[in-house]
Order: C-alpha cells, then sequence, then structure tokens
C-alpha cells in the first residue's frame, strides 16, 4: 500500500495555511493565486511598491490559465479518440500476460481519467476499468461489420420492398419456358438480414421467395406485365 510522503514536521500546509507541496507534484494555478493573493495581502502599504509588477503577475496568470484550460482541452480529446481502438495495458491477467482489448468508453472526473477495455478473459470478453496512464501501446481497430450502417440500409431495403406489395412484378429469372419470371407480390420478408419479396407466380399460382433486387418492372395489373413481355418477344 502506497504512503503519503510529508515534510519533515509531518504538516501538510504552513502556519498560515498554504499547502506545503510534496517532492514531484506540480503546481496548479490554485498554488500560484494563493501565492499572489499571499503577497498582495503581506504588502507594506507605506513601502514604495511597484504597481506594475503586480499587474505583469496577474497576465501571467492569466496567460498560465488558457494554457492550462488548452492543456486540459488537449488532453481529453486524445483520451476520447481511443474509443474504438485497440490498445495494450500494463495490468496483466491471472496468467502474467498483459492486458490487451478494444476501448468501448472513456470516463473523465476531475480527479482522474479511466477507460473501460473490452478484454477476453478465460475465454469470455468482459469489461474492465483500467487507469488512463495503464496504457501501453494504441492500435487502430478496423470496424468491418458497420452495424449502424447495415441496420439503416437494411431498413431502407425492406421499406422498399414493402411498396411493392400488391403490385405485380417481372423477376430476373427464368421459368420452364426461358422466360423471365412473373407473379404477384404477397409480402415481404427479411431473413438473416436479407430483405425477400414473397411472389404468387401467374403460371402457377405457387408462392416464392426471391431477393428484391431480382425485380425489374413492377404494374399494377397482370395484364401490364403480360402485355410488356409479349411485345419484347415479339
Amino acid at each position: 500500500m502506497a504512503s503519503t510522503i510529508y515534510n519533515y514536521t509531518g504538516a501538510t500546509a504552513t502556519d498560515r495555511g498554504t499547502k506545503i507541496m510534496k517532492p514531484g507534484q506540480d503546481m496548479d494555478k490554485n498554488a500560484f493565486l494563493t501565492i499572489l493573493s499571499a503577497e498582495l495581502s503581506n504588502m507594506d502599504p507605506m513601502g514604495n511598491n511597484d504597481s506594475t509588477q503586480y499587474v505583469t503577475q496577474m497576465a501571467q496568470f492569466a496567460s498560465m490559465e488558457q494554457m492550462t484550460n488548452l492543456n486540459n482541452t488537449m488532453s481529453s480529446y486524445a483520451h476520447n479518440s481511443l474509443v474504438g481502438k485497440g490498445v495494450t495495458l500494463k495490468s496483466v491477467d491471472s496468467e502474467g500476460a498483459n492486458y490487451t482489448g478494444v476501448v468501448k468508453a472513456v470516463t473523465s472526473t476531475s480527479s482522474k481519467t479511466t477507460i473501460s477495455v473490452e478484454v477476453n478473459e478465460k475465454g469470455s470478453n468482459v469489461y474492465k476499468d483500467f487507469d488512463i496512464s495503464d496504457v501501453l501501446t494504441v492500435l487502430d481497430v478496423p470496424d468491418y461489420s458497420l452495424p449502424a450502417i447495415n441496420n439503416i440500409n437494411g431498413n431502407m431495403s425492406f421499406l422498399v420492398a414493402s411498396a411493392f406489395i400488391g403490385k405485380h412484378v417481372e423477376i430476373n429469372e427464368k421459368n420452364s419456358d426461358g422466360k423471365n419470371i412473373t407473379g404477384e407480390v404477397l409480402g415481404v420478408v427479411k431473413d438473416q438480414g436479407v430483405v425477400k419479396v414473397r411472389v404468387k407466380l401467374h403460371d402457377s399460382d405457387e408462392v416464392q421467395e426471391y431477393t428484391y433486387d431480382k425485380l425489374i418492372k413492377a404494374a399494377n395489373t397482370k395484364d401490364e406485365i403480360v402485355k410488356e413481355e409479349t411485345a419484347e418477344d415479339n
């Protein structure tokens, strides 16, 4: 268990309440503002004080504030860009191997930033949280599935195919006579992501399923489809 290191007296602040910085710890903007406030409160009103010195200090403080905000913004952007990336972490699993996985979420608080990583542990995919400082390497993981786009395209195809229900259509497949199959669309189904139309054939009243992309003509009546097909044969 890590222990907190204090100065040799064991105090964490001066007798005036100023926080004592630990060795190696960075001073933030609040520390500089505390120092400036202490300097102003202890200024000798009867002394020969140079007001421009305090104006310069305030300007430096404002500049530091902007740099700190910019650094925080850039760090936040860099952390959030890890979502969807493959990472290798310092932490090791029960077999002593470094955890590797895909970053699914980034959570930032005032004190730290953590990442939620999908890792494989004992044959199962689980989510584990790690500190951002645990990241050793970052790899680009291409997404071949594109589930969101596939869902949108699938839904659009289903809606388009549904518009053919009740229509008489010509299919880009040949019957026993060597002619394109024709029939009436009775319904639409979606089988494992593939959109199909259920067609009642004109020549046999048999119902068959075809992928909707094989539809090449559509009409309101059977006669319109048959006449067009006959005209093409002639």
